[in-house]
């Protein structure tokens, strides 16, 4: 009798075993595969890094490298109006590797690295290497990593914020001081020295702890020591809010209610086809009993803090519209790490931990961030095919910056011989006439402060000295008043060109005052 011999599986069925294996070994094993992760990092933030520095982050590059300790305080303290450690890891970066854009923002993108190597470490111990992967992913891919590409404290401010959340994690497993309770206090620190904004995400430590402290009917004194203890770093603030409060913002600027939606719609918009994955997945799985629940993924303080982080930024929303001053997607940084946090354990969720259904999110969302580049394309957009035929157009003419970003950008990235022609402008009542703002008002201070080559002037002796010259403007700017100024003073103004210059600016005008 013959024995039927066993038929071979399929080229297809070869192919999803294999398939099936790796997956497993990755979620076993992530680490195997790690570093293309951090290269696709490196690789999709490579151009936007290497841009010129732009307004803001020249005042970071002018403060790190001051020449004394007075001018470095001063300059803080009447420039900027951050803490200081931003300053100080800047001047680190450009000392060990030197002096370029790259350089000057790589403090701020290894605090994105960090943040995302934590989480990384965090939900690969909780819950396999593959959810670990899509935390990574998530946390990158979120619109708030364009701020891994610029050289202001927000990256070293999630850095911080991340290994905070992952000291205190650890602390509050021991009932005596250990060093995660150091860590958490020197962590909070940093946050503190980074921005002044950070107060919120370290309340939302607070209320992570509050909630563990309410559950477990137990107040933990080690940790709310390590909390508390570095909030006497508070009165640093003080004299940085006092300079601030003389700064009137234009009303285009300030806040208003619709920057609540706003907010969460821009740093969520990259990641929308993978929440919409996430959320098809959920629903093919309705009906079935649930392989994973949400207490299963975290304890209540950890689900606490998930939220709290995601949603502090609505209280400095509230803030900025109470105070009337503007309020920037990045003042609300430590919100991409609640973000990424909630987002995995919905991953968790819908795919039940599998370690093939976890692995392919994690490899979709890696390809998303690739593709959308986190935003960070956009960053470019400005430095694509520019022209300079600006600084051609009536050599002989003084060139009067209407803006005082572009003016800043221009004495920076300008040869000295432009510089020699290059003015801006000052005159706070039609400043303040015109758009309800002194925002640029303080350059006479700034140019006591940092190494500004070019000229600021009084409007009305500049005018009585230069009866012609060139300005670059954009009419429709809110916070340039120059141009309707001149207009009331009966100046004839004439359209030369408009370009894309690299900066803000794109119309150039010859202005003739009459007699």
């Amino acid at each position: 009798m013959t024995v039927p011999s066993e038929v071979a599986p399929s080229p297809a069925a070869q192919l999803i075993r294999a398939a099936h294996k790796l997956a497993d070994l990755i979620d076993r094993r992530p680490a195997l595969v790690l570093p293309v992760w951090i290269v696709a990092f490196f690789t999709v933030l490579w151009r936007a890094a290497h841009r010129p520095l732009w307004f803001d982050e020249l005042f970071t590059y002018y403060i790190a490298m001051s020449p004394t300790f007075d001018r470095f305080a001063g300059s803080i303290l009447h420039t900027d109006l951050n803490p200081p450690l931003n300053y100080l890891f800047v001047r680190l970066s450009i000392v060990l590797f030197g002096d370029s854009p790259f350089v000057t923002r790589l403090p701020a993108m290894l605090g994105f690295l960090v943040a995302g190597l934590v989480v990384f470490r965090l939900v690969t111990r909780r819950c396999g290497g593959g959810l670990g992967l899509v935390a990574l992913g998530t946390l990158w891919s979120l619109a708030l990593t364009a701020y891994a590409v610029e050289a202001r404290p927000y990256g070293l401010l999630l850095g911080f914020f991340s290994l905070a959340m992952l000291c205190w994690l650890h602390a509050a497993e021991s009932s005596r001081w250990t060093k995660w309770h150091a860590g958490l206090a020197a962590a909070i620190a940093g946050m503190l020295l980074s921005h002044c904004f950070s107060l919120i995400f370290v309340a939302a430590i607070g209320f992570g702890e509050l909630v563990r402290a309410i559950v477990s009917r137990r107040i933990d004194k080690w940790v709310w020591a390590g909390l508390l203890a570095p909030l006497g770093l508070l009165p640093l603030y003080i004299p940085l809010l006092r300079t601030k409060h003389t700064i009137v913002f234009p009303i285009a600027y300030k806040a208003t209610a619709m920057a609540f939606p706003n907010f969460y719609i821009w740093i969520l918009l990259p990641l929308l086809p993978a929440i919409g994955v996430l959320l098809l997945l959920c629903l093919a799985g309705r009906g079935k009993p649930p392989t994973v629940r949400w207490h299963d993924l975290g304890s209540p303080h950890e689900l606490a803090f998930s939220l709290a982080a995601f949603l502090a930024p609505m209280v400095t929303i509230g803030f900025c519209i109470w105070s009337g001053t503007p309020f920037w997607a990045r003042y609300g940084i430590g919100a991409s790490l609640g973000a990424c946090l909630i987002l995995t354990a919905i991953a968790a969720i819908a795919t039940g931990r599998n370690s093939n259904r976890t692995v392919a999110a994690a490899g979709l969302i890696l390809i998303l961030f690739c593709f959308t580049k986190a935003g960070t394309e956009r960053l470019n957009e400005d430095f694509k095919n520019v022209s300079t035929v600006y600084r051609t157009i009536r050599p002989e003419l003084p060139f009067v910056a209407a803006c005082g970003q572009a003016f800043l950008e221009m004495d920076h990235r300008e040869s000295p011989e432009f510089g020699k022609r290059l003015f801006y402008l000052t005159d706070e009542e039609s400043d303040l006439r015109y758009v309800g703002s002194n925002l640029f008002e303080l350059y006479p201070t700034y140019q006591r402060w940092l190494p500004i080559r070019a000229a600021v002037s009084p409007y009305h002796e500049f005018v009585k000295n230069n009866r012609q010259f060139l300005v670059l403007a954009n009419p429709d700017c809110p916070v340039e008043w120059l141009l309707m100024k001149l207009k009331d003073d009966g100046a004839q103004i004439r359209l030369l060109q408009e370009m894309k210059t690299g900066y803000q600016d794109h119309f150039l005008y010859e202005v003739t005052l009459r007699s």
